[in-house]
This record gives structure tokens, sequence and C-alpha cells, in this order.
């Protein structure tokens, strides 16, 4: 497999562990410093990020991402796409469809780093 196949591979763990609520697999693909930007245009950090799963105000049911386009910079990587999901947040169920980028790094251990996360709602 490529970098990119594994890249895409990581982000697809990425979403697996946002849709099961899994906070500490979550926690091993956030780089310590993660800036994630939502769609609203609230920004937070790995620590605010991980402290919105653990709080339950945000769920995730379902995350489908759609034309991924991915490049390579040595060893660090832009992926961006369009994300289709379903989501609970603060009790009002939402269909999300956004367009992302991403900034990965891959680690000295072949890992992969989420260090940015930003959207924009298309609906």
């Amino acid at each position: 497999m490529s970098d990119i196949d594994d890249l895409i591979a990581a982000d697809a763990g990425r979403r697996a562990a946002l849709v099961a609520g899994d906070v500490g697999l979550m926690m091993a693909c956030l780089a310590d410093d993660l800036s994630w930007t939502h769609s609203s245009g609230k920004t937070d950090s790995k620590a605010g990020f991980v402290a919105t799963m653990l709080a339950g105000t945000t769920i995730y049911h379902s995350l489908d991402v759609r034309d991924l386009q991915a490049r390579a910079f040595g060893n660090v990587f832009v992926l961006e796409g369009v994300v289709f999901g379903d989501v609970t947040k603060e009790g009002q169920d939402r269909k999300l469809v956004n367009r992302f980028i991403t900034v990965w790094r891959k680690r000295l251990d072949g890992s992969f780093a989420l260090h940015a996360w930003q959207s924009t709602g298309l609906v």
C-alpha cells in the first residue's frame, strides 16, 4: 500500500472511532496541537474536542466521505473531500453535508496524526 492508501485508511479509522464514540482511538490519531474548526466557525483544541466527545453533546451516527483527494508533501498530507453524516447535536438530529480539508503528518512509527480539520457546510 502507498502512503496515500495508508492515510485514507487512517481517516476511515478516525471516522469509525467518532461513530463508535471511541475516545481512546480518537486520542491516538489526534495530534497534540490539533486545531479542529467546525462548520459553525468554532475552533477546538484536542482537549476541547475530546471533552465534547466525552460530554456526549455531539453524537455521530454515520459519516461517509466522497470526492476524496489527497496530496503528499514529504511526511505531511492534505486530505479533502465531502463528508455526509447523521449526527445528534445538543439533542437535535441533523444531517451534515460538509466540504472539509485536513492536514495529517506521518509519524516515525508509520501511523498518522491529524493536525487540522476545517469544514464548511454545503447545505
